[in-house]
């Protein structure tokens, strides 16, 4: 875990909004573009650096967390000297038919200093909707995680957790997080009704 500052100084944040691509190289563009120099950390969203237009094209996207597309997001960290939170990273799962959906935080030096794997997967039957299993490709994490960083002590998550209230106890009673991060890709039919109430 990184140590932060004991009594860290009023800070600045971004949180950015995009929409993902299946193109890694141009969702790593915008996401650079979105860096700005007056913030002190990024919060980019769930599925930041690539959206498969199939779970197949997902799964053949995944990297490990040492590969080349993360390499190149430590480099934009420590070249821009700011902290990047990265929702739903595409990591290299347990076995060839499934990855880990993987909240990552890098610090200013390019350093990854913490790394979530999603727990609560998007397992829904939308009712006149579609059938969304995202266990069919993805293996669900097993540990609740915080980070400690320029903007605070962070409670790390991603997206459909936000529908398990016991994690963010964890996360805040038990482990002292001062600030959640919920990294998000809502479906159309999922996001609209809550988008009044819940900002990704």
């Amino acid at each position: 875990m990184h140590a932060a500052p004991a009594s860290p100084a009023l800070v600045k944040i971004a949180v950015a909004q995009m929409t993902s691509v299946n193109n890694s190289d141009v969702n790593f563009q915008t996401c650079a573009s979105l860096v700005k120099a007056s913030a002190a950390m990024l919060f980019l969203p769930e599925c930041h650096s690539f959206i498969g237009a199939t779970a197949s094209e997902s799964l053949g996207q995944a990297q490990q967390l040492n590969g080349p597309l993360m390499t190149a997001y430590q480099e934009l960290a420590r070249s821009n000297a700011l902290w990047l939170s990265l929702g739903g990273f595409q990591e290299v799962g347990p076995d060839p038919a499934h990855l880990y959906n993987t909240h990552v935080i890098i610090d200013s030096d390019g350093e990854l200093v913490s790394r979530y794997r999603k727990i609560h997967l998007f397992d829904v039957d939308i009712p006149n909707g579609p059938v969304l299993m995202e266990s069919n490709t993805t293996a669900p994490g097993d540990e609740a995680v915080v980070c400690d960083s320029i903007a605070g002590r962070i409670g790390v998550t991603v997206c459909y957790d936000l529908r398990f209230p016991e994690l963010y106890q964890t996360l805040t009673w038990g482990m002292g997080a001062t600030l959640i991060a919920v990294p998000s890709a809502f479906t159309k039919m999922t996001g609209e009704p809550g988008q009044d109430r819940v900002s990704s």
